[in-house]
């Protein structure tokens, strides 16, 4: 049984998301640099908007929101741009990941799903106290599907889950000079 797209956006959104360990290649341009930023993501399949525990340049507790997905099933990859929201800052990331099962079906005598996500990001944009900033990184995580069984199999549309995973890699941010 193939969950909706909107099921899948919410998984992606969860984790990347999902969003998702950490094993490929940082984005060209930054092969040089050591990580010095790390975002923990863990959420729901049902919330669209997952948490974030940030480490290194930036800190603190936030968000990450999908703002648009595109699926390409025939390679098993998705094109995302989300929202990565942490204290008075923002940032548009751009993520290019990879599911390890597609297409999403849930086991017809467990009626779960479980993978893996991987990837890649990178910062579009800075928005508030992280205006300016540049980097990008890798992206992993797992995900994990569910549904009630009824008389006629997995009840499609009432499936929950959970993402979890880390985007580590460099954020470059520009401080203003101080007169």
């Amino acid at each position: 049984m193939r969950l909706d797209l909107l099921g899948i956006r919410r998984v992606l959104a969860a984790g990347v998301a999902l969003v998702a360990a950490v094993a490929f290649g940082i984005p060209a341009g930054a092969a040089e640099a050591h990580p010095n930023q790390s975002f923990l993501i863990a959420g729901t399949v049902q919330d669209p908007t997952a948490q974030v525990f940030a480490s290194g340049v930036v800190e603190g507790r936030g968000t990450l929101t999908a703002e648009s997905a595109d699926f390409h099933q025939e390679t098993n990859s998705y094109d995302e741009t989300d929202l990565l929201a942490v204290g008075a800052g923002s940032l548009q990331v751009v993520i290019h990941g990879a599911f390890n099962t597609w297409p999403f079906t849930l086991d017809a005598r467990t009626c779960t799903q479980h993978g893996t996500i991987t990837g890649t990001w990178t910062i579009a944009s800075g928005a508030g106290s992280l205006a300016g900033a540049t980097g990008g990184g890798t992206l992993s995580g797992v995900f994990f599907t569910y549904a009630p069984r009824t008389a006629a199999g997995c009840d499609e549309t009432a499936i929950k889950g959970f993402v979890f995973g880390p985007m580590v890699g460099t954020l470059d941010h520009p401080r203003p000079s101080e007169d």
